[in-house]
C-alpha cells in the first residue's frame, strides 16, 4: 500500500478555492495529510463580501444565486442551509428597461413597447417571424451572442433586450461574447426544436399538463448575505480536516509570486504583503482559482516554451470593469419602485442598471427605506473606476434623477462604492485557447489543476460547477500518487 502522505495548497479563497478545498477536506483515507489556502487578501470570500452599516447590507458581488441551478442547490444542501434561505416574493420580480428619460416595465405584450418608442410595428413582425427562421446549416463555431439573437429575433430585438440581459451579467459585449459558450442550451434548442417560439409554446404545453414539481427560479440569499455561503463552507472545512486529520492553514495577505515544477513536486513561492517577508514551500497539488489576466508572471517555466505560450493565453482573457454603488435613505414620499431591478441600454455612456434591493430582499435595508444598487462601467465605460468615489456617487445620483428614481431632494443615509477591476472575464473567440492552454499547463505540470470564473462562467454555480470538477481531477490525481 502508499502510505504517501500529501500537501495541498488551494490559491484564492473567493468560492472557487474553497468549494475546491471543502470536497478535499472529506477525504478519509488518511492519505491527505494537509491543505494550506492562500489569499492575496486579509479574509476569505473572494468577490462574495459585504459592507453593512445603518441597516443597509450592500453586496459587492453577486445579488443573489439562482436556485434552479443544480450545482448551487447541491451545495446549499450538503451545508444544510436551506432553512437559511431568503427569496424575493414573486411581486418583487418585476423587471423593467431604462430608457434615456425613465424606466418602462417588461412584459410579454410587445405593442406596449411600440408605445414607449423602442419598438416599431416592423420590428414586432419580425421577432414573431422567428418561427420560419431556419436554422443554418453550418453552424458558425464563433457567432457572437448578438449574432444569435438578431439572427433569430432581428437586430432591434437584440439592441432592446439582449444588450440590457448581457449589461446585468457581464457587463455588455454582447457582440464579443459566444453564443456557445455563454447560453450552449440556446444552440442545442434551436438544432432540436428549428425555432425558439417554438420551443417555448412546447414548454409551456408541458408545464401545464406536468405533474413534476417545478424548479424554483427564484435568486437566492441569505439575511446575512451571501458572505453567508461562504463562512458556512470554511466552517465545514475546519470540521472536516479536524475529523479527518487534515492539517489546514490559511496564509492571508500573501500573494503568489512564481509557480513552478521542482523535481516531483510543484513550488510555490509567496510574498506577505503584511512584513514584505518572501517564503517558499512544496506541494504534491496546487489548486490555482486566481485569475492571470490580473496578475503578473506567476506561472515559470523557462525550459517550456509550450508552457509559457499556454500561460500567456490565460494571461490575454479579456475582461470588464465594473463599479458598484449602493445608495440607500428613507423613503418618505413612500415611491420607491418595486420589483427586481432595470437595466440599461445600448444608449448609455455608464450606467448598466439598478438593482432595488429594498423590494428584492427587504432584509438587507431598514423599514420604509430605498436601497438601490447602481452597475457602472463594463463595456459601457471601461475605465470607470478611475473615477473617485465620490465622482461614481454623483454620476449614480444624476442618473436615477434622470430615470426620475430620486430627486434632488432626496437624502441618503447609506452611500457606498466598491471598485472591480477587470473582474468579469469574457467568453470571446479566445475561450477555445484558454481551456486548451489550461489542459496543456496540467499536464506539463502534474499536480497543478485550475478554477476559476473564466472556466464555465462567472455566475456562482459555474464557479461551483468547475470547482466539483477540478476537485474530482485533485481526488484522482491523488489516487494516483
Amino acid at each position: 500500500m502508499n502510505d504517501k502522505e500529501i500537501n495541498i495548497a488551494v490559491i484564492g479563497t473567493g468560492i472557487s478555492g474553497l468549494r475546491t478545498a471543502y470536497i478535499l477536506s472529506k477525504r478519509k483515507d488518511g492519505k491527505l495529510k494537509s491543505i494550506t489556502l492562500f489569499d492575496q487578501n486579509d479574509s476569505i470570500g473572494g468577490v462574495l463580501k459585504n459592507t453593512k452599516y445603518n441597516g443597509y447590507c450592500l453586496e459587492h458581488g453577486a445579488q443573489g444565486v439562482l436556485l434552479s441551478k443544480d450545482s448551487f442547490k447541491n451545495c446549499v444542501d450538503e451545508l444544510d442551509l436551506n432553512h437559511k434561505i431568503l427569496l424575493p416574493g414573486k411581486s418583487k420580480l418585476k423587471r423593467y428597461l431604462i430608457t434615456p428619460s425613465e424606466i418602462v416595465p417588461i412584459t410579454p405584450n410587445l405593442f406596449k413597447y411600440k408605445k414607449k418608442g423602442l419598438l416599431r410595428i416592423r420590428d414586432i413582425l419580425r421577432i414573431f417571424l422567428e418561427v420560419f427562421i431556419k436554422k443554418p446549416i453550418t453552424q458558425n463555431p464563433n457567432e457572437s451572442l448578438y449574432g444569435f439573437f438578431s439572427r433569430r429575433f432581428g437586430k432591434k430585438f437584440a439592441s432592446t433586450f439582449l444588450v440590457p440581459l448581457s449589461f446585468g451579467i457581464w457587463g455588455g459585449s454582447s457582440r464579443k461574447l459566444l453564443v456557445r459558450y455563454t447560453f450552449p442550451q440556446l444552440i442545442k434548442i434551436e438544432n432540436g426544436y428549428g425555432s425558439l417560439f417554438k420551443a417555448g409554446i412546447y414548454k409551456l404545453c408541458k408545464k401545464i399538463f406536468s405533474k413534476n414539481k417545478k424548479k424554483d427560479l427564484e435568486l437566492a440569499s441569505f439575511s446575512e448575505g451571501l458572505p453567508y455561503l461562504i463562512q458556512s463552507l470554511y466552517k465545514e472545512i475546519k470540521e472536516n480536516c479536524t475529523k479527518n486529520n487534515i492539517q489546514l492553514s490559511f496564509n492571508s495577505s500573501s500573494k503568489i509570486s512564481e509557480i513552478n515544477k521542482h523535481e516531483n513536486k510543484i513550488k510555490l513561492i509567496y510574498t506577505s504583503l503584511i512584513n514584505n517577508d518572501t517564503s517558499f514551500a512544496l506541494f504534491e497539488s496546487v489548486i490555482y482559482t486566481g485569475q492571470p489576466w490580473r496578475e503578473n508572471g506567476i506561472l515559470t517555466s523557462p525550459q517550456c516554451p509550450v508552457a509559457s505560450n499556454a500561460y500567456q493565453n490565460l494571461k490575454k482573457i479579456e475582461s470588464h470593469s465594473i463599479a458598484v454603488v449602493g445608495l440607500g435613505g428613507k423613503n418618505i414620499e413612500n415611491n420607491a419602485p418595486q420589483g427586481f431591478g432595470a437595466l440599461a441600454g445600448e444608449w448609455s455612456q455608464d450606467i448598466l442598471g439598478v438593482l432595488f434591493v429594498h423590494s428584492i430582499y427587504p432584509q438587507h435595508a431598514p423599514e420604509k427605506s430605498f436601497f438601490y444598487r447602481v452597475m457602472l462601467g463594463g463595456d459601457r465605460n471601461p475605465n470607470i473606476n478611475l473615477l473617485t468615489n465620490e465622482q461614481l456617487l454623483e454620476l449614480s445620483k444624476q442618473r436615477l434623477k434622470e430615470i426620475n428614481i430620486i430627486t434632488d431632494k432626496t437624502e441618503f443615509d447609506f452611500t457606498e462604492v466598491i471598485k472591480w477591476d477587470n473582474y468579469i472575464p469574457l467568453s470571446t473567440e479566445l475561450q477555445d485557447k484558454v481551456l486548451q492552454s489550461i489542459w496543456q499547463l496540467e499536464a506539463i505540470i502534474p499536480g497543478l489543476f485550475f478554477a476559476g470564473n473564466y472556466i464555465k462562467g462567472p455566475a456562482v454555480p459555474d464557479c461551483i460547477l468547475q470547482a466539483n470538477e477540478t476537485a474530482e481531477k485533485v481526488m484522482h490525481y491523488i489516487d494516483k500518487i
